[in-house]
């Protein structure tokens, strides 16, 4: 292992992540993809994509690397769809 560590992910970012979660749950489906939901997802998709660097650096087996990596894949193509809806203005998926 060489380089300097990434910087495990701080306990704050995720639990800030689950208290923004709760927020818009508790908003009901008014709140869906709107720019609010957009702004979350791209702060949730931070969060394993931290996992998988840490992992990567961290000497884990290449299968949990690979694992953490396509989560976070998953999670910021999630989130780069919603910003592009909201940013058409689609806030239902019936729009």
């Amino acid at each position: 292992m060489s380089g300097p560590q990434p910087p495990a992910v701080p306990a704050a970012q995720v639990s800030a992540v689950l208290a923004w979660a709760a927020r818009l749950a508790a908003a009901g489906p008014a709140a869906s993809a709107t720019i609010e939901t957009a702004a979350y997802l791209t702060a949730k998709a931070a969060v394993p994509e931290r996992i998988a660097a840490e992992r990567e650096q961290g000497g884990w087996t290449p299968e949990d690397v690979t694992a953490a990596a396509e989560a976070a894949a998953r999670a910021r193509e999630t989130a780069d769809a919603a910003a592009l809806l909201a940013a058409a203005g689609i806030t239902t998926m019936e729009n």
